[in-house]
This record gives structure tokens, C-alpha cells and sequence, in this order.
């Protein structure tokens, strides 16, 4: 009924809209602007001068530019843009047609470019065009070896940290474009380490709905932050790498070699490594290989092609401090953990895309392969309301394979405005594991704490996941009436969103029986299937001009779960979710901007939370699916506001962010006797309403004395009220967290010096134990300073302190203190030896608070964090023509 309904309200849309009054006849002119090497020139202002009226516009990332609405027999262009001189041209519409396509118009380069850069010194920082944050690079100090990583870092509301991933007010930047074409692989961590700071002119932060958004105008859902890296003139080809080696104490070694080839459009990269680390994430060692080709085939059609392999070796300990909370009391959980696990990965993609004045064409073709074989020890002493000690050893082996496709077609018609598009995404794998789980439970007397009885339990668990998903979806936008402004528009958008995901899950748990062999527990083993249907009918109002966009309209979400196994009726769950589609993006000047976002995403529930099987993969907490579960609805929403003082150069950046989850899959862990008649933990699973959140975020960055000195105070604020169950009651848990940094910079040719202060606070307060506060508090001090002794010797220095309270693990406050020294080689300065001791005083750990439901876990890692390191580099890079550099 739910789909029925469904399509009924798409019908209505569909007879309503049909009424409105479509465009009218008017002319358009459109065009391509390029350089003598015929890249794209994005960005460039273009005046079209028709009759008495003067238009203004822009050109995309592209290159593209049209104008529309206008009547004139003959009308001129001018075009500017920092770099190139100025273009003008006048061209005649012939009797009879409304449409002109200029082709392309070649921009000469401007041979006082660097007098000019000079010159505009005092711009502005940052600017902000629809969806975009454009930093100039030119404002912010790189030194001669900084690469694009370097200068991230000083840009205010970006954050790059110590393993090199990059995000933007709480966001990571997922896909990287240099000149708005794809780069390489679009890995934003390697190639932002790679590519030298001194070719970049803008850095560009998009909110990207993709290319068939950017094609289209109709954009839907919440975008990923996209890091576009516009280069200067004439640099945006060249050949760019390194090579390296390394070793030092604690036996630790590295060896890494890239290569890359890059001329526009025309991408070939190759990279190797081999390295032992000891993080976080325990001791591993690791060995990788890759190679990327990307290259224009014909006129608008470019192909590209990535294999990657990796291998990790990896030897962890881990020790956990559990609280879980029960209405019947506290159980607190001791847990030490080791394992050892051997990871293979492959992965490959195939790629082609079209882009022609009129349409757009993408396909890719991908797949992946993992196999991991991993040995786990774990010992658990449980005390308070359940007091057992668990002594367990697993080993399991897995194997992924994955095989994924899509295609993407868009088309704009000959009435200006008019669109459509589609596109299908099918995708299969197989996640098969094999489990040896042996399990020793030692009993204590609860009076007087003394062992009473021990329980061996050894099992033998297979499961293989199989899961097929196809989605396609359709889009048309239709223009309205325009106005006398052709920097107006006016759309009815219409989309039409499928998708089925079938997962079929078997199961198989044996026990060695009286004769030593293998048999099936029939109770613990299961033939499950699980399909998922959600379709998404949307429509909406879209207004476009140069100050003010937004889109508005509603949206309905049938959905569907089925499942099917063994003993059981098949089951179906029918939902129809209505809510609002609202997107906008207020462009008051360059220096200030508004934009608001409401998404509502449908999630079904997992078969693992589906399958009513019991899961024993934890013995101490069974987990045991609820088949009559529904699909959740999320509503979430950001508001937020950016800023630009227009002399000062100040920048402010503040969002608001908020969500609402109706029918969340939310835990319900109960305590029953298991057959020794003691308790034992099992997680169950329910669907209720109530979570949600609300937070904020900002960052406020001053400089003065010409940016060699600047100011940046950040922060965050949330709040969070999530629940689950535990014996059957409602539990809500109310989090606070708050951070607040306060960032200096000094940067001077030969010195730069950093330094900030981070207070961090987050409390926990549990409905069902006594509003007992779960509090902790952070205190993070950091200095960070290079200095030039001459041209060729640099001397790095990094402290920091940290001041921790509230943890269940007894830790220290750690002062950690790194130190390096790197000597420049030969003429031209590409190669160079380093030392770096990092950790001098040994002081060195890891601390990690983890909330989930109705537990609280404090978690510290084995790393070895002083050690010391010899160096060597050597980097190849050569960009642009000699008459660029």
C-alpha cells in the first residue's frame, strides 16, 4: 500500500504541473573559453553587450559560459580574466535563428603577469561564489619545498592532521580536481603531499552533488566536499615525484618511490612502498604498489584505468575499560586483547567520460578483492553485576570479492534550461568467513568472589553474505517563463530515484560431538534472505540569478523489507515517508555568503540486525536479529554563514547543524541466564523515535602585519541525545561535547612558528543509572616551528603537552617532544638527508572514549613512540614552460 500511495501522489505532481505555462522564445549564446595550450579558462568574467543592455556572467570550471533572454541582431563580448589579456569580439545572429554557438575563444597569456601578482597583493583571502570557497593562494607564505599540504594548513577552516587527511569545518574533502578536471585518482592524502604549493594561483573547497548535478542544475541529498586546485599559468602540466628511504631505531625502515606524468589531460602515475610503522593501530608492515593511466581519447571523451595493491601485517594490543549500564546495576568489563592479522588487497577501475556542449556521458567498471587472515587472544574479567572471567582464542579467515558499475547519461535540449538525465548503478559481492572460536568461562561466587565452575565452548561458525544491489534514477528539468534579467531562471525539477538490495546470508555453526566429529547446531544456523526496495519520487521549484538560489519542492520515499528464512512466513514491512526538499545558497558579495540544506535519507536495517539467529562471535554479549524491523528516516538539516572582511582580511565561518532519526535500529541488551544459571549479556534489536542532535561549528581567523602574523579561534558544540534499551527501558543518553582552539601563526621567509591550545570537554549522563555524570576533560598544548639556518639546512622542532581527566584507564599527561633536522643536496636542492627523533622522553600513548548505546569504552593502544629515523629524498618535479616559471 505504501508503494501504491507512492505512485499515486507522482501521478497528481505529474497533473498538476502539467499546467504550468512553459518558456517562451528567446535567444541564447553560448561558447568555450580557453588558453594557446587550449585548457579552460574557469572563472573568467564575460560582458555581453546587446543593444543598450549590458550581461554579466562567468564561465564554469569548464570553460563554459551562455547567456540567455536577450534580443539584439549583433552583440559584443568581452572578456577578463587575471592572467590572459583582455578579449572582445562582435558577433551577428543570422535572420531566423535564436541560438549562436561562438566555439571557443582563445585567451593570450599576459606577459606582465607576475608585475600584476605583485600588484594585487592586497586581495582578498578568501572569496565565496554558489557552493564554493575560493582561498587565494598568493595571500598565505610557502617556502620552496611546501607542498599543497603545507598550504591547507594555513587556510582558515581547514584542518590537516598528522597522517595527512584533510577536511574543512568537520567535513573530509573526498574528492580532489586540479583545473576542474579529475585528477589521477582522485586520492586527496597522496596527491596533496605530492604536488609542490609554488603552482597553485586558487584552492577551491565545492560542494559537490556530482557531475550529473553540475551537468543538470538539479542537485539532491547532502554534497561531499570536493578540494579543486586551480594552478597558475602554463603550470598545469609537468612531472612531478619522489623517491626515498629510510631506517632507524626499533627496527623500523621505509622505502617509497612515485612517479607521475602529467600534461592536462593526460595523467600516468606509478607508486611503490615498503615500511614498518608502530601507531595506533599497533605494529604493521606494509607494502603497496599502484598505477593510474588518464587520457583524452578524442574531442570531449577521456578514459582512465587504476590497479592498486596493498598488503598490511599487523600485530596489535589493545586494552579496553567497559561500562555498560543496566537497570539491575553497573558491569564493568576489564579487557586485554592481542591479535596478529595478515591482510591482501586488490583494487581496479575502469573509466569513460564525455563531455560535449549538449550532454554527458560517464561509465566505470570496477572490482575489488580482500583476503585476511586473522589469530585473536582475548581476556575479559567482568565484576559488578556479572562477575565472570572469559579466555578466548579465535581465528578466522575471510575473502571479499566485489564487482561494481554504473552509467551516467545527461542531455541539455534546444530550449535553454530544458534537461534530462539518468543513470543505473549495479554492484555484487560475496563476504565469506570462517571462524575456529574457543572460549574458556570461568564462575565466581558472587558472596565471597571465588571461582565455583569453568565452561569450555569451541565452535565452528561459517557464514557467507551475498549481496546484489541495482539502483537507477531519472531526472528532467523544464524552464518557466523567464525574466528581462537573463541571469534569472526558473525550473519545475522533476527525479524519479530506484533501489533493490538483495542480501542472502547462510550460516553454519558445528561443535565436535561425542564421536569427535563435526556436526550443525541447528539452533545457531540459518538460510536468510533480505531484500530492500526504496523508491524516491521528488518535486520542486528551482530559481537561479547571480545573488540568491534556491530549490524548493517535496519528496516521497516508499520502502519495502522483505525476509525469508527457514520456519518463518515471509515478512514485509511497507513504509511511505513524505518530507521537504530545501536547498539554498544566498551569495550577498564576495565576501559574505548564506546557504541552508534539508535532506531526508531512508536507511533499512542490516541482516545482521535482521537475521533472529544468535550471533556468538562474542559469547559474553550474544547478539540476536529482530526480523519485524522497520527502515529508519533521518532529517537533517545545516545552516551556515561565511564571511570575509573586505580591508582586514578577516574570515568567519559558522554552521549549524542539526538531525532527527523516526524508527532508529536501536540495541536492546537484556540480561538472561544462560545454562549455568548465571547471567550473561544479549543484544537485541528494536525500532523508536526520539534521538537527535544538534551542533555547531565555527572558525574566526584574523592576520595582520601583511599575513605574516595570524589569529584563528575554533571551535565546536554538540548536543546529543541518543537512545537505546536495556531490559526492555527506554534508556536516553545525553552527551555534551565541546572543544574550543585557540591557533597562532607567525610566518616570516626564514621562521615560521605555530602554536595552539585545545580545551575539550565531553560529559555522558545515562537516564536509568542515577543521572551518574560520565565526564572527561582534555587540555592539548602544541609548538611547532621551522627555521631556515641557511639556504640549504632547516631545523624543525615540534612540542607538545597534554593534560587528560576523567578516564577510566589510569594514563599520564604526556609532554612529547620531536625534533629534525633536514640538509638540502645537490644544485638544484630536489634531494635531501634528514634526522627526526620523535618522542625524546618517552612519554608517548594512546587514549581513545568510544560511546555506543548502553556502554562506555576507554581504549589505549601498544605504540612505541620514541624512536629516531635517518632519511633519505629525492624529488623530481618540473612544471610548465620556461616561459611560465
Amino acid at each position: 500500500m505504501g508503494h501504491l500511495r507512492g505512485v499515486f501522489l507522482f501521478q497528481v505532481i505529474l497533473v498538476l504541473c502539467a499546467t504550468v505555462a512553459l518558456g517562451q522564445s528567446q535567444q541564447k549564446l553560448q561558447g568555450l573559453v580557453i588558453d594557446s595550450l587550449e585548457n579552460s579558462v574557469g572563472g573568467a568574467d564575460i560582458y555581453l553587450i546587446a543593444g543598450k543592455d549590458t550581461l554579466n556572467s562567468s564561465t564554469d570550471i569548464h570553460g563554459r559560459f551562455n547567456f540567455t533572454g536577450f534580443q539584439a541582431d549583433k552583440v559584443s563580448l568581452l572578456i577578463l580574466s587575471i592572467g590572459f589579456k583582455p578579449y572582445s569580439r562582435t558577433f551577428h545572429f543570422e535572420k531566423g535563428y535564436l541560438q549562436l554557438n561562438v566555439g571557443q575563444l582563445v585567451l593570450t597569456s599576459e606577459s606582465n603577469l607576475l608585475d600584476e601578482v605583485i600588484i594585487s597583493a592586497k586581495d582578498r583571502p578568501v572569496k565565496f561564489k554558489k557552493d564554493t570557497i575560493q582561498y587565494n593562494a598568493a595571500f598565505y607564505q610557502v617556502s620552496e619545498n611546501d607542498r599543497v599540504e603545507d598550504l591547507l594548513r594555513q587556510l582558515p577552516g581547514v584542518e590537516v592532521d598528522a597522517n595527512g587527511n584533510a577536511s574543512t569545518m568537520g567535513k573530509p574533502l573526498i574528492k580532489l580536481r586540479v583545473n576542474g578536471e579529475d585528477f589521477f585518482t582522485n586520492n586527496v592524502k597522496d596527491f596533496i603531499s605530492q604536488l609542490p604549493a609554488k603552482v597553485i594561483d586558487k584552492i577551491e573547497i565545492i560542494n559537490d552533488y556530482g557531475d550529473e548535478a553540475n551537468f543538470t542544475g538539479i542537485k539532491e541529498g547532502e554534497p561531499q566536499k570536493m578540494l579543486n586546485l586551480v594552478t597558475k599559468a602554463g603550470q598545469n602540466h609537468g612531472k612531478f615525484g619522489n623517491a626515498g628511504v629510510s631506517g632507524g631505531t626499533n627496527n623500523r625502515y621505509g622505502l617509497q618511490g612515485n612517479a607521475n606524468l602529467w600534461e592536462d589531460t593526460r595523467q600516468i602515475g606509478m607508486n611503490s612502498s615498503s615500511s614498518n610503522t608502530n601507531n595506533e593501530a599497533g605494529v604493521n608492515t606494509n607494502a603497496a604498489a599502484g598505477i593510474n593511466y588518464r587520457d583524452k581519447l578524442f574531442t570531449g571523451i577521456t578514459a582512465s584505468a587504476a590497479y592498486s595493491y596493498d598488503y598490511n601485517n599487523n600485530n596489535s594490543k589493545q586494552q579496553n575499560k567497559v561500562e555498560s549500564i543496566n537497570p539491575g546495576g553497573i558491569i564493568l568489563n576489564d579487557l586485554n586483547s592481542q591479535s596478529r592479522s595478515l591482510d591482501n588487497t586488490h583494487h581496479i577501475n575502469f573509466n569513460i567520460q564525455s563531455i560535449a556542449d549538449k550532454s554527458y556521458f560517464q561509465a566505470s567498471l570496477g572490482g575489488s578483492l580482500s583476503e585476511r587472515n586473522k589469530d585473536a587472544e582475548t581476556f575479559s574479567n567482568q565484576t559488578g553485576l556479572i562477575h565472570q572471567n572469559l579466555k578466548s582464542n579465535n581465528r578466522s579467515m575471510t575473502e571479499t570479492p566485489n564487482l561494481n558499475a554504473n552509467v551516467v547519461w545527461a542531455r541539455s535540449m534546444d530550449k535553454p534550461g530544458r534537461s534530462m538525465s539518468g543513470g543505473i548503478v549495479m554492484s555484487s559481492g560475496i563476504n565469506q568467513v570462517e571462524e575456529d572460536l574457543a572460549n574458556v568461562i570461568t564462575y565466581f561466587n558472587k558472596t565471597n568472589s571465588l571461582p565455583t565452575k569453568d565452561s569450555l565452548v569451541h565452535r565452528f561458525v561459517e557464514t557467507e553474505n551475498r549481496s546484489n544491489a541495482i539502483t537507477a534514477d531519472f531526472r528532467y528539468s523544464e524552464p518557466l517563463r523567464s525574466d528581462e534579467d537573463s541571469l534569472v531562471r526558473r525550473n519545475i525539477d522533476f527525479s524519479y530515484f530506484f533501489s533493490l538490495n538483495k542480501t542472502r546470508n547462510s550460516l553454519y555453526t558445528r561443535v565436535n560431538d561425542e564421536n569427535g566429529d563435526l556436526s550443525i547446531v541447528d539452533s545457531l544456523s540459518s538460510l536468510y534472505s533480505s531484500s530492500f526496495l526504496q523508491q524516491r519520487i521528488m518535486v520542486s521549484y528551482r530559481y537561479q540569478s547571480k545573488e540568491f538560489n534556491y530549490n524548493l519542492g517535496i519528496s516521497a520515499q516508499p520502502s519495502e523489507v522483505r525476509g525469508r528464512y527457514s520456519g518463518y512466513e515471509k515478512i514485509l514491512n511497507s513504509q511511505l515517508n513524505l518530507s521537504p526538499i530545501a536547498n539554498m545558497n544566498f551569495i550577498l558579495s564576495d565576501w559574505n555568503s548564506f546557504s541552508f540544506v534539508y535532506t531526508g535519507v531512508t536507511t533499512p536495517p542490516d541482516i545482521y540486525q535482521l537475521q533472529p539467529v544468535p550471533n556468538i562471535s562474542n559469547i559474553q554479549n550474544v547478539i540476536v536479529g529482530n526480523p519485524n524491523l522497520k527502515s529508519s528516516f533521518t532529517h537533517s538539516g545545516s545552516l551556515n554563514f561565511q564571511h570575509t572582511g573586505e580591508k582586514s582580511g578577516s574570515t568567519l565561518m559558522v554552521g549549524l547543524n542539526s538531525s532527527f532519526l523516526e524508527n532508529q535500529v536501536v540495541s536492546n541488551v537484556v540480561l538472561v541466564q544462560d545454562t549455568l544459571n548465571t547471567l550473561k549479556q544479549e543484544t537485541r534489536f528494536e525500532n523508536a523515535s526520539g534521538a537527535y542532535q544538534i551542533g555547531t561549528n565555527y572558525s574566526f581567523a584574523y592576520p595582520f602585519a601583511n599575513n605574516r602574523f595570524n589569529v584563528e579561534l575554533r571551535g565546536n558544540w554538540d548536543y546529543m541525545n541518543m537512545i537505546s534499551f536495556a531490559n526492555d527501558l527506554l534508556n536516553t543518553n545525553r552527551n555534551i561535547s565541546f572543544s574550543q582552539t585557540l591557533k597562532m601563526r607567525l610566518t616570516r621567509p626564514k621562521f615560521y612558528l605555530s602554536g595552539y591550545a585545545t580545551y575539550s570537554y565531553s560529559s555522558n549522563r545515562y537516564a536509568i543509572a542515577l543521572l551518574r555524570l560520565r565526564n572527561i576533560e582534555t587540555w592539548q598544548f602544541n609548538v611547532n616551528s621551522r627555521v631556515n639556518l641557511n639556504k640549504s639546512l632547516f631545523l624543525t622542532a615540534d612540542v607538545s603537552k597534554r593534560i587528560n581527566s576523567g578516564y577510566s584507564i589510569n594514563i599520564s599527561n604526556p609532554l612529547l617532544l620531536n625534533l629534525s633536522i633536514e640538509k638540502s643536496l645537490f644544485n638544484n636542492r630536489q634531494g635531501s638527508i634528514s634526522v627526526q627523533a620523535y618522542d625524546l622522553l618517552n612519554q608517548g600513548n594512546n587514549l581513545v572514549r568510544s560511546i555506543s548505546d548502553n556502554s562506555i569504552t576507554d581504549s589505549r593502544f601498544n605504540q612505541i613512540t620514541r624512536y629516531v629515523l635517518l632519511n633519505f629524498t629525492y624529488r623530481l618535479q618540473k612544471f610548465g614552460s620556461p616561459e611560465h616559471k
